[in-house]
């Protein structure tokens, strides 16, 4: 009797610890960042400016908060390229100004310059002939209500 008081116990408190979506809400406001799942197995993170709107995205495979060490997760380039094309159609973009490409041995880094973002794609070069080589996207929105992030908004 005395182990099922306990187990009861134990039972409320860890479910009243467990806090909601909404109690964070209630709580701190609306937040500054949030996490969408966009495809099966692709999360996008969103930052927002002060005016609220978006500043900055970053497209990678979902992964745990606390990540377990293993292979990078890597996505197919023509699912980022839609993705790219979804969230920054040609025309949000702006023109292209500039471009720049960095390596460190199987790491690929592009860096386009547009009139209204940068778009930073990281890839696996080592891997041409495998359907996914794709590690990352950050997208950064060049406004006055977003923070400035040095290199991406050249």
């Amino acid at each position: 009797m005395r182990t099922l008081a306990w187990s009861t116990i134990l039972l409320i408190a860890s479910l009243s610890a467990a806090q909601t979506s909404q109690d964070f809400h209630a709580r701190y406001g609306e937040p500054n960042r949030e996490r969408f799942t966009i495809r099966d197995d692709i999360g996008l993170t969103v930052e927002y400016g002060s005016d609220g709107l978006t500043c900055q995205m970053e497209i990678k495979k979902k992964e745990l908060l606390v990540q377990r060490p293993g292979p990078q997760k890597l996505m197919a380039p023509e699912v980022v390229d839609e993705i790219i094309e979804e969230l920054v159609p040609a025309d949000t973009r702006g023109r292209k100004v500039n471009s720049l490409y960095e390596s460190m041995g199987c790491a690929w880094s592009t860096v386009d310059f547009y009139e209204n973002v940068t778009i930073q794609r990281s890839t696996d070069q080592c891997l041409p002939l495998k359907p996914e080589r794709d590690s990352g996207v950050t997208i950064v929105f060049k406004r006055q209500a977003c923070p400035s992030t040095g290199l991406l908004l050249q």
